[in-house]
């Protein structure tokens, strides 16, 4: 054998050894990248399905978070029932801070045989703040086969968001009336009471009609706001209790006061809150010139409800001063 033939035989074999050992690597290599497209795909969609899991539970709380926002109150009902028709009218007013929009209200006719249900679509958009009257041609009726006048029904509004609006029972409706033909806020008679001061705190609490005129003393009304509107309303400092002797020509007053236990200081404001009894305080004075006498006694309120102004006298007992 040549050398050159040696050469050339040794030279076929180490490459065709070398090309054997290249395809194996160029094979891994290929595999490698096939395993890493593959994760990297996997882990990309890994990470698309968990941020279209957070984006909805992001979107379920923010819709629990708006549902818990709304506040809506029904109230003012009053129901008419003719040839199965159940209509309702009724005043809705948005006491929250986002907009509501109502798309659903429900009758149940309590005193039917089968008690029965039924409902009618709505399409009602409330702003913070707004108020709406379901009245005349507004009011929404629903049909109830075997309705009767005679019988009692329970209502409630759905909101877009799935909160249900209960409707006040229709004998709120006597008592908004009333306050709104008398004014807004009523007193509780049997509960007048008067504290006498000793220095600078307060006795205890004397459920009398017969007022000390020589001793300085604290009055307590208790007040209740019936606002038609169910709006809260702020009583300003200026607001006070009198008393007048009209054939003496002479009178005495109690500024509004802060009490705290038996302590007694200087009043801002007094929140009374709808339907909320509140405890009023005015004080201190005594009337002297009033003893022996029997005297007209008011409670002279002014302040704001929303954004109005507000003023109303209760010309409420008579009080005899010994």
């Amino acid at each position: 054998m040549t050398r050159g033939l040696w050469y050339s035989l040794w030279y076929k074999k180490i490459w065709r050894g070398r090309s054997r050992g290249l395809s194996t690597v160029i094979g891994t290599v290929f595999l490698t990248l096939v395993i890493f497209a593959i994760s990297t795909n996997v882990f990309i969609w890994t990470l698309s399905r968990n941020a279209d899991y957070t984006q909805a539970v992001r979107e379920e709380n923010q819709q629990n978070v708006d549902r818990q926002g709304e506040n809506v109150i029904a109230y003012n009902a009053n129901y008419t029932v003719s040839e199965d028709k159940v209509r309702i009218k009724v005043t809705l007013k948005n006491a929250g801070s986002m907009a509501v929009h109502i798309i659903n209200l429900w009758i149940f006719d309590t005193d039917h045989e089968n008690q029965r249900y039924a409902n009618k679509s709505c399409d009602y958009g409330l702003s913070p703040g707004q108020v709406l009257y379901l009245r005349d041609e507004l009011s929404p009726t629903v049909i109830i086969p075997g309705a009767n006048a005679s019988h009692r029904f329970v209502s409630w509004f759905v909101t877009a968001r799935g909160n249900t609006v209960p409707v006040a029972d229709s004998e709120d409706v006597i008592v908004a009336e009333i306050a709104q033909g008398i004014g807004s806020i009523s007193m509780d008679f049997p509960t007048f009471r008067y504290y006498e001061v000793i220095g600078y705190t307060l006795g205890p609490a004397q459920y009398s009609f017969n007022l000390p005129a020589k001793r300085e003393t604290i009055i307590g009304v208790v007040l209740t706001n019936l606002d038609p509107r169910r709006q809260d309303i702020i009583i300003s400092k200026y607001s006070c209790f009198w008393l007048s002797v009209p054939p003496k020509n002479a009178m005495a007053y109690w500024s509004i006061v802060k009490v705290e236990g038996e302590k007694f200081l200087p009043l801002d404001f007094q929140r009374l809150e709808y339907g909320s009894p509140t405890l009023v305080h005015f004080g201190p004075a005594k009337a002297e010139a009033l003893a022996g006498h029997q005297a007209a006694a008011n409670i002279l309120l002014y302040g704001t409800i929303g954004d109005e102004d507000y003023g109303q006298n209760i010309p409420f007992i008579s009080l005899y001063l010994s």
